[in-house]
C-alpha cells in the first residue's frame, strides 16, 4: 500500500474512532474483527481491505464510504461512482465487491492484450531482420528465397502487424450500474 494512502488512512480511522470515544479493541468488536486485524488495517500492513469491513468501518465511525475506499486505495472505484453523480455509500457490499472484481479483470484483459500485441511485434521484428539479412546477402538466398517468395513473407508480417495496430475493445471494460 502507498505510504501516503496508509498515512491518510491511518488517520482518518484515528480521527473517527477519537471522535466516537472508541479504542481499537471497541472498535474491533464492534465491526466484527480481531483488534490485531484493525491494528495492521489501521497500520498499513493489510495490503488489499475487503470492502465489507470498510463499510463496517464507515457505518459504525460515521464516516463516508467513499473516503475511506479512496484512502484504501479503491481510487477508480470511487472515482467511476463520483463521475456518474452516484454515492458508494448506497452500494452494497456485494455491489462493491462485484464492481472491484470486474475493474481486476479487466485491468489483467487489458495487460493481456498488451502483452499480446507485443509478442506478436517482436516475433514480426525478427522475421523482418531475417528477411533483412536475405536481401543483404541476396546473392547467397536467392535459390531458396525468390523475390516473390520474400514478398510474400512480408505481406504475411505486414497482415500481422496490422493485428497488433488494433486499438483495444473499451467495451471489455466495467459498465457504470450505479
Amino acid at each position: 500500500m502507498d505510504k501516503n494512502l496508509e498515512y491518510d488512512l491511518k488517520l482518518i480511522l484515528l480521527a473517527g474512532r477519537e471522535k466516537k470515544g472508541y479504542s481499537q479493541r471497541k472498535l474491533a468488536r464492534k465491526i466484527g474483527i480481531h483488534h490485531s486485524s484493525l491494528n495492521d488495517l489501521e497500520n498499513g500492513k493489510i495490503k488489499k481491505i475487503d470492502v465489507e469491513v470498510l463499510r463496517k468501518i464507515a457505518e459504525e465511525l460515521d464516516l463516508s464510504l467513499e473516503l475511506l475506499m479512496k484512502a484504501a486505495g479503491y481510487n477508480q472505484v470511487a472515482y467511476m461512482f463520483k463521475q456518474n453523480g452516484s454515492s458508494l455509500d448506497s452500494k452494497s457490499t456485494k455491489d462493491l465487491k462485484n464492481l472491484i472484481e470486474e475493474y481486476r479483470l479487466s485491468q489483467m484483459d487489458l495487460l493481456d492484450d498488451s502483452y499480446q500485441k507485443r509478442s506478436n511485434v517482436r516475433e514480426c521484428r525478427t522475421r523482418l531482420h531475417s528477411l533483412i539479412l536475405k536481401l543483404e546477402n541476396y546473392d547467397i538466398y536467392k535459390d531458396m528465397w525468390t523475390i516473390e517468395k520474400i514478398t510474400e513473407e512480408l505481406k504475411e508480417i505486414n497482415k500481422d502487424l496490422t493485428k497488433s495496430a488494433k486499438k483495444y475493445d473499451y467495451s471489455k471494460l466495467p459498465k457504470d450500474n450505479p
